[in-house]
């Protein structure tokens, strides 16, 4: 839970959403007709009630040098913010969970507040953030200090400290990290280790094989380079995301990511600058596979490189697909866009005209992007269909980097859009351990995106 500025929220309707006005009512009706209503609960307090939630779900982000504004580790400072707390609780700002609740698959790791923990919080606050026994408070939260999976079998990390300006936009930086690995490596988790929690928001790490990386980390001065799009380069493979709360990215047994021998890995890093100048070295932990590995994960996505945003429409609808080449199962999804989207929506379409959902972001917001996982795969037969619907906002909002808007196109940069939905596949039924089976899915892609871009290429010379 990271909580900053509330804009646009109202406590009130934060409270009849969850029916605590409506109790009050009743308890109002009752008196008028001569009821004499029933005792009053006694309100929540924060040490019987709030400060386990509050360990739970905010102090991820929300303690002592980490990236959250300020902390939320004891009870004098929670209970100055109380009333914002309850706001941005009511509204589902905070925690930044974005995935629709009740929308497709369970998910891994889901940080949002349940309607009971949300009640808790909404009638302490009201009540005036009472305090409690100190009998009832439960004992601090312990983080793990080094890497929560042991020591990993090789770390990664920049040859320098990268320097965070004190003020200014956020920043998208890229560090390329040499693995020097002599043969292909199956890996089964990895984890981050950023050295300043304080500014590091998100991490998104790739696997470069092609040396594009390099070239444009030397084409620019200083440590890494700067691309706000992922790396920035045409051909890459997804690794891995951290944000501040996630837990370590472990594989299912048997499921494995293919590290090729001599590949670099890329961490994008989004930095917030904290008002003052900060350094950061996050290193990347990479653990390989210790049992056999019969299924390879690799990533795909349904995208739309060929969508027009006009300038000054606030609702535009874009769509895009994936054709499943063969059966597959799907681990996680990674929904993308930039400044100007809305919300997306992902879903599978089955031959027989059946649909699944996957996910929905109601409420897009670049800064709280992130890869979800799903608690069990999901199959994707082959024939079917992932879709994607999609929705841009290109009027003269704040966020619009085009001032004043313009027609935008797809793009990497900050001026341009994209509209992706990544998924992350493993082959069903795939077993590498069976003698001279190979692990040919990233093929059987490239295969498919060529004999896309044909047909594309085809229809626009008609």
């Amino acid at each position: 839970m990271r909580l900053g500025v509330v804009r646009g929220a109202s406590r009130l309707a934060g409270l009849l959403r969850l029916g605590l006005v409506a109790g009050v009512a009743g308890m109002l009706a009752a008196a008028s007709h001569g009821q004499e209503p029933a005792r009053k609960k006694q309100p929540p307090t924060f040490t019987k009630d709030v400060a386990a939630i509050l360990q739970a779900r905010c102090q991820n982000c929300h303690r002592r040098d980490h990236v959250g504004p300020f902390p939320l580790e004891t009870y004098e400072q929670a209970r100055k913010r109380a009333a914002d707390i309850a706001v941005v609780v009511a509204d589902r700002i905070m925690p930044p969970w974005k995935p629709e609740r009740g929308f497709g698959p369970k998910l891994k790791h889901d940080q949002s507040l349940t309607p009971e923990e949300m009640a808790i919080i909404e009638a302490w606050a009201e009540a005036g953030a009472p305090r409690g026994d100190p009998k009832d408070m439960p004992p601090p939260r312990r983080f793990a200090t080094d890497w929560k999976l042991g020591t990993p079998d090789l770390v990664l990390e920049p040859a320098e400290d990268f320097a965070i300006p004190a003020a200014g936009p956020d920043t998208y930086r890229c560090f390329v990290l040499p693995t020097n690995l002599v043969r292909d490596t199956f890996l089964s988790a990895i984890d981050f280790r950023p050295s300043n929690l304080r500014v590091v928001h998100h991490i998104t790490a790739f696997i470069d094989v092609s040396g594009a990386a390099r070239q444009r980390d030397e084409a620019e001065a200083g440590p890494g380079y700067t691309s706000f799009t992922g790396p920035g380069i045409p051909d890459f493979d997804m690794l891995g995301f951290w944000a501040a709360g996630h837990e370590p990215i472990s594989l299912p047994k048997g499921i494995g990511i293919r590290m090729p021998r001599q590949a670099d890995v890329i961490l994008q890093i989004h930095y917030h600058p904290t008002g003052k100048s900060e350094v950061d070295r996050t290193r990347l932990g990479l653990y390989a596979a210790r049992g056999p590995v019969k299924q390879a994960l690799h990533w795909n996505a349904a995208q739309n490189f060929e969508f027009q945003l006009p300038a000054r429409q606030s609702h535009i609808e874009v769509k895009a697909s994936w054709f499943i080449p063969l059966d597959l199962e799907a681990l996680a999804v990674s929904p993308h866009m930039h400044l100007l989207g809305k919300d997306m929506r992902m879903t599978l379409a089955y031959r027989d005209g059946r649909t699944l959902d996957l996910i929905s972001i109601p409420d897009w917001d670049p800064a709280w992007q992130s890869t979800y996982h799903f608690e069990k795969p999901i199959v994707l037969p082959a024939g079917s269909i992932v879709k994607v619907v999609a929705h841009f906002d290109n009027s003269a909002h704040a966020r619009n980097p085009n001032q004043p808007p313009r027609l935008v196109k797809w793009g990497h940069s900050v001026n341009d859009e994209m509209c992706d939905a990544f998924i992350a596949v493993v082959k069903r039924d795939q077993d590498l351990t069976v003698p001279g089976t190979r692990d040919d899915l990233a093929e059987i892609f490239a295969r498919q995106r060529l004999r896309n871009f044909r047909k594309e290429a085809a229809k626009r010379r008609r």
